[in-house]
């Protein structure tokens, strides 16, 4: 729950023109807000350069990180203007936990090879490959690694054995010796290679991958929790802060895996604001806008999986609704994501339209070269850079969108 604003005499008395309140679901990650205000904090300085305007946290660390939302204020250098945005996140960190499965290799390895076999056995790789070539690769790489690895393992060993026990027995050493070497040798060779798959798995984060993918199926097959009850709580939170009407616009983000609770919170929200205009059609009318956000979303591939018909009504609802701003912004290179596969892709509109508005983030414009390379060499890096400020002042830029100054209408701004 967030807490009232507190007045920061640094604002130099300046009247707020714009207020705004985030609500910001994170992905598959089981670290919490100490993370992601991390993320926020360090991206200030960078963004108030971009974007002139003086961009400041408003709560110390310890109490933003110990409430999971704290308040921006931004003032504009030219205008002055100020915008102050209530940053608060909707966590799901307890049910992440239940589904991480730390230190079970072996669990994930076998995970990654169920879900490339349900993805192929439902037509979802073959519809991904061309549009999701980053995900594509993404579902294949750990079974594909995890074979190799066992491969490779036991061909070394089996080398290692061999040329061993020979140079022994070539050098006059009995049979029990060349044995004990060969053995001595094999276990040498097989810590250098879990040396070398550890490094491997903490470049490309494979097991990441892996157990976001798994609980995607999981849910789709009704095996693992599907945050339902924490869906309602989400929209219950929104509903209230719409009803209390103090800001101008409410803005929903949903990063990663955040986005399923998104659309699942999102089409709880657009029935408690119906519920509302029924009361009072003319209260629910004049609320603050409402804007909902998917970042670098998995939707399309969760819908595809199958088995969730309450979810795919509750994403034509909010797809379809004049009541909400439904806006994507998802690379077509990253390897968390569905890339280009539209968000309604699958989806039953009947004979609405869809009023989703999506876009490419642009990394490769909006980072200077070194960065882009750097980052699409880490897919974990990749995959959060939605939420850090661009290095060039122009394009998709996280912290520009939620201090904007007017209405969001498009997920991009010039300065």
């Amino acid at each position: 729950m967030t807490q009232p604003s507190v007045q920061d005499s640094s604002l130099d008395g300046r009247s707020v023109a714009f207020r705004r309140h985030v609500f910001y679901i994170h992905g598959f990650d089981p670290r919490g807000a100490p993370i992601y205000h991390g993320h926020f904090r360090g991206g200030l300085d960078a963004a108030s350069r971009r974007w002139q305007r003086r961009i400041t946290v408003r709560e110390e660390p310890e109490a933003a990180v110990a409430t999971g939302a704290w308040t921006v204020d931004a003032i504009g250098k030219a205008t002055g203007q100020r915008v102050e945005t209530r940053y608060e996140m909707l966590v799901w960190t307890d049910i992440v936990s239940r589904y991480w499965f730390p230190r079970r290799q072996v669990r994930l390895a076998i995970e990654s090879f169920r879900f490339a076999f349900a993805t192929w056995r439902r037509g979802i790789l073959k519809r991904f490959r061309r549009p999701a070539w980053a995900l594509y690769v993404a579902i294949l790489m750990t079974p594909a690694l995890v074979l190799l690895g066992v491969l490779v393992a036991l061909a070394a060993v089996a080398v290692t054995l061999a040329t061993v026990s020979v140079a022994a027995s070539s050098l006059g050493a009995t049979a029990g010796v060349s044995a004990a070497a060969a053995i001595f040798a094999s276990i040498a060779m097989l810590v250098l290679l879990a040396m070398g798959w550890n490094r491997l798995k903490a470049w490309l984060n494979i097991w990441w991958v892996t157990r976001f993918l798994g609980y995607l199926r999981g849910m789709a097959d009704g095996a693992f929790e599907r945050s339902e009850e924490r869906a309602e709580a989400f929209a219950e939170r929104m509903f209230e802060v719409w009803r209390q009407g103090e800001v101008d616009e409410i803005l929903v983000v949903g990063h990663s895996l955040g986005a399923i609770s998104l659309v699942r919170g999102g089409a709880r929200l657009l029935r408690r604001l119906s519920e509302a205009a029924t009361g009072d059609p003319h209260g629910a009318s004049g609320g603050p806008r409402i804007v909902l956000l998917t970042l670098g979303h998995t939707v399309p591939l969760y819908t595809l999986l199958g088995g969730d018909a309450q979810f795919r009504r509750d994403l034509a609802d909010i797809a379809a609704s004049e009541r909400l701003l439904v806006l994507d912004v998802t690379s077509g290179s990253d390897p968390g994501s569905s890339c280009r596969i539209p968000l309604v892709e699958g989806i039953d509109l009947g004979d609405r339209p869809s009023r989703v508005i999506s876009r490419e983030p642009d990394f490769h414009d909006i980072l200077e070269p070194e960065t882009f390379r750097r980052i699409r060499m880490r897919p974990l890096d990749f995959h959060f850079q939605y939420l850090k400020p661009s290095e060039r002042g122009h394009g998709f830029d996280y912290f520009e969108l939620v201090t904007r100054p007017r209405p969001i209408e498009t997920s991009v701004a010039q300065p």
